[in-house]
């Protein structure tokens, strides 16, 4: 048979007129030396008629082509279900081979390890997927396993231009083990986690620590030539209590990479030839809301055990893709919130009425005024020089408290003479009022298309509240309280600047005119004109 595409839709798998030959890439018609004469290929003698290109896959898109150029250090590869992370992850074992040093027979030799965490998905999923690019019969390869135990894969293989690769593949169950034992002593170039959310924090960085000793440098055309450590994983997401999210979204590590795939209904979504946006559409109506945000939409999970404050929010709709800077010429409000963590968040509102949360700063816990009002000066003067400043908006009970006859400055009024600029009480301490001064912006949009809200990738607690972190507790039917608030923790002091600020710049009016308005374009009119809003709803209007 001629040469067939596989499920994926991505890879060709040719097979020659030999029985048994087949590989990646274009069919070789009959036998031949892929070496050319006097190539020395007495050793590598089964690679006639099985000369492969791996440069005939399409990745599944933009963020996976990322992830699989990257070159250093850790790897992590977040989306949707069916977006291409494991047919990603796969060809980049194939590709982080060809980057290894020349030996001095001419072979590009490297070992890789691939580790999941049982070996009943192994062997059920993992290997199945490699088989799809490396068969068990592929030619000049062998393969060593069973039910239950390791497996290593030997494969030698040609590239197009005649180089000869030698590539070592062994498949380990993490299972009851521990990393330590049994990585001790092992020497592979590369390494993969297939499903990394499974895994333990120190795996990956375990994994990494044994790379980069083979082949040994006695082997090496070149002893002094580099050998390219690196280490990768592929997964879905997880909640955002998990370590990835804490180590590549959170707080980064160095030496980590996070390439997050859009949604599988964004227009931009990925491996749009294996999955349509259909097949989530289908799976959209049949999960939980929970199941959706991480299954159809990549986003991270919300925390077990509580309920989101803003589960309007969309990491793809309100997440600026590209860092938002402050304009000029338009001033910026800031939203403080004190007690024992004091945090900031910083504000401009565009001509078109989109809100933009552009930086925050979250101060340790037993911070004063005074050291707080250093932090916010030097935040002002490195991000936002030459940027007017309209004013602040602070926590009312932050106004009170203090010696007035003595002549005492309330916390609030010690930042505001700090920075200048007046600051004021905002309108309300409602909590209900001012989570809705947020939430409605969340659930606009200006023009059909444009998002009235919009957030800096860079501000990791206000990002963090906003998927999750920033929640209610439930009771023990998974139900709210009388009167829920928000679990204070590191979240909420950023989140709580946010609602002093949004509340302050909307008014108090204008947050409950849009709650009251219900989404109806005119049909509510303004409390302040004293006129009642139409309570005929077959008349939209009016």
């Amino acid at each position: 048979p001629g040469p067939y595409r596989l499920t994926q839709g991505r890879i060709f798998k040719s097979r020659s007129r030999a029985r048994g030959a087949g590989g990646l890439g274009r069919a070789v018609d009959g036998p031949r030396d892929p070496g050319g004469e006097g190539s020395g290929m007495s050793d590598f003698a089964e690679l006639r008629d099985t000369e492969i290109s791996l440069f005939n896959f399409t990745p599944p898109g933009r963020k996976a082509q990322e992830f699989i150029d990257c070159n250093d250090g850790i790897a992590g590869i977040m989306g949707p279900w069916g977006s291409g992370k494991t047919t990603a992850a796969i060809f980049k074992g194939a590709i982080q081979t060809l980057r290894m040093p020349v030996c001095k027979d001419g072979v590009i030799r490297a070992r890789g390890c691939i580790m999941r965490d049982n070996f009943r998905t192994l062997y059920r999923t993992t290997l199945e997927s490699w088989f799809k690019f490396f068969p068990k019969d592929f030619p000049g390869a062998t393969f060593e396993g069973g039910q239950d135990r390791p497996a290593k894969h030997t494969i030698r293989f040609m590239t197009p231009k005649g180089r000869r690769i030698e590539m070592i593949v062994d498949f380990y169950a993490l299972g009851d083990h521990a990393i330590e034992e049994l990585l001790k002593g092992y020497e592979p170039s590369w390494g993969a986690c297939d499903e990394l959310d499974l895994f333990q924090r120190k795996v990956p960085t375990w994994l990494y620590g044994r790379t980069g000793r083979y082949p040994s440098r006695d082997m090496l055309a070149d002893p002094d030539a580099h050998r390219p450590r690196h280490v990768w994983g592929a997964f879905n997401p997880p909640i955002i209590g998990h370590w990835l999210y804490e180590d590549l979204e959170e707080d980064p590590k160095p030496g980590f990479h996070f390439f997050r795939q859009p949604s599988g209904l964004a227009p931009d979504a990925e491996n749009r030839a294996g999955t349509t946006r259909t097949y989530y559409e289908e799976m959209a109506r049949t999960m939980r809301p929970d199941e959706v945000r991480r299954f159809v939409h990549g986003d991270w999970g919300h925390v077990v055990g509580g309920a989101p404050v803003y589960p309007e929010f969309a990491y793809d709709r309100h997440v600026a893709k590209v860092r938002m800077e402050p304009v000029d010429g338009i001033p910026i409000s800031l939203g403080l919130d004190a007690g024992g963590s004091p945090a900031a968040v910083f504000r401009q509102a565009m001509p078109n009425g989109q809100v933009r949360w552009l930086s925050e700063l979250c101060a340790d816990p037993g911070t004063g005024p005074g050291r707080f009002a250093e932090m916010l000066v030097d935040h002002l003067r490195t991000n936002y020089r030459g940027i007017p400043i309209r004013c602040g908006w602070g926590d009312p009970s932050a106004f009170y408290g203090n010696d007035r006859t003595a002549g005492e400055l309330s916390w609030m009024e010690i930042q505001g003479k700090a920075i200048g600029v007046p600051v004021l009480p905002a309108p309300s301490n409602d909590p209900g009022v001012r989570q809705d001064a947020v939430a409605g912006a969340l659930r606009r949009r200006i023009d059909g298309e444009t998002e009235a809200f919009q957030v800096n990738a860079d501000c990791k607690m206000l990002v963090g509240g906003l998927m999750g972190n920033y929640r209610f507790n439930l009771n023990a039917h998974e139900t709210l309280g009388r009167r829920a608030e928000p679990v204070k923790n590191k979240y909420s002091h950023p989140h709580d600047a946010g609602q002093y600020v949004e509340l302050g710049e909307r008014g108090l009016a204008g947050v409950i005119n849009a709650a009251a308005q219900a989404g109806r374009p005119g049909n509510v009119v303004p409390i302040s004109s004293g006129r009642r809003a139409p309570s005929d709803f077959s008349v939209w209007d009016v």
